[in-house]
């Protein structure tokens, strides 16, 4: 089967789904979408057409600043306590040519 006679077939198939509509028809629906055009929108729709966006961004940008707070705080190095200093090898402190010997 080649592609024309494969189209040609869709075409014959679709036929009777296609909308031909009178003149009536097709101006009720014109004036349908005129009206809809035309109509102001009520204070609650106006408030969820703003609303819905913003609270997807305040939603997102929460869920990233939480992300990034757990990521921070297991990426972060265990600061330095007394006792883990103490623990490490001894540091030399030179001053004024005397050396003193810390942490022994």
């Amino acid at each position: 089967m080649t592609d024309e006679q494969f189209f040609e077939r869709l075409r014959d198939d679709a036929r009777p789904l296609r909308y031909e509509a009178d003149d009536v028809a097709l101006t009720r629906l014109a004036a349908r979408v005129r009206e809809r055009v035309a109509a102001e929108p009520t204070v609650a729709q106006l408030l969820a057409r703003w609303f819905r966006p913003v609270a997807v961004s305040l939603a997102t940008l929460a869920l990233v600043a939480t992300l990034s707070v757990q990521w921070y705080e297991r990426n972060q190095q265990q600061p330095v306590t007394l006792d883990a200093a103490m623990s490490t090898d001894a540091v030399e402190i030179s001053v004024d040519g005397n050396t003193y010997t810390l942490g022994q």
